[in-house]
């Protein structure tokens, strides 16, 4: 699943690799989702178009100053609530007992998450993870976009989209608009 590693790196805090992610990226998704394909490039265009430090303040303010696109998907679909705590604990399980290293953020941030599905083979929990958090976290996500110029709308779009293809998901035809 090394879709959903590059789309971790691409989501992560800007790292000069970004446009080289982005280039493994786009011909992988260009066989699977057009659609997706054209979100992820327009991120593209503006990455090349500006320095690294714009992308980085461009990153702070969208998921470190803005609740709604908060990167962590406990924090999306629960709030602050004790289910958020569950979630995390049972993701921390998975995350041991299938030998994944979540490093130093939470263990529900988006990109940890992306990571997780990346070292794994599609399974039930992946599907879980996918069909039951990740696609309406995502979406959740997106609403705080709403008529918005910023660049990493595309990108949340693209991945959403290619989530949204995954056997079982039912994502809707408003979240493709």
């Amino acid at each position: 699943m090394q879709k959903n590693r590059l789309y971790a790196d691409i989501l992560d805090y800007p790292a000069p690799v970004l446009v080289e992610r982005l280039e493994e990226l786009l011909p992988l998704i260009a066989r699977a989702h057009g659609q997706a394909t054209q979100l992820l490039q327009q991120f593209r265009e503006f990455v090349v178009g500006n320095p690294l430090e714009k992308l980085e303040e461009i990153y702070t303010v969208t998921f470190d100053l803005q609740p709604l696109c908060s990167p962590y998907i406990g924090y999306q679909l629960f709030g602050e609530e004790y289910r958020r705590g569950m979630f995390m604990a049972r993701l921390r399980e998975h995350y041991r007992s299938n030998g994944f290293a979540a490093g130093d953020d939470l263990p529900d941030h988006l990109c940890v998450i992306l990571r997780f599905l990346a070292s794994r083979e599609p399974g039930e929990v992946e599907g879980e993870l996918i069909t039951d958090c990740m696609i309406p976290a995502l979406g959740k996500m997106l609403e705080g976009f709403t008529k918005s110029t910023n660049p990493y709308r595309e990108a949340l779009q693209s991945l959403l989209l290619l989530m949204g293809d995954y056997p079982g998901s039912n994502t809707s035809e408003s979240e493709e608009d």
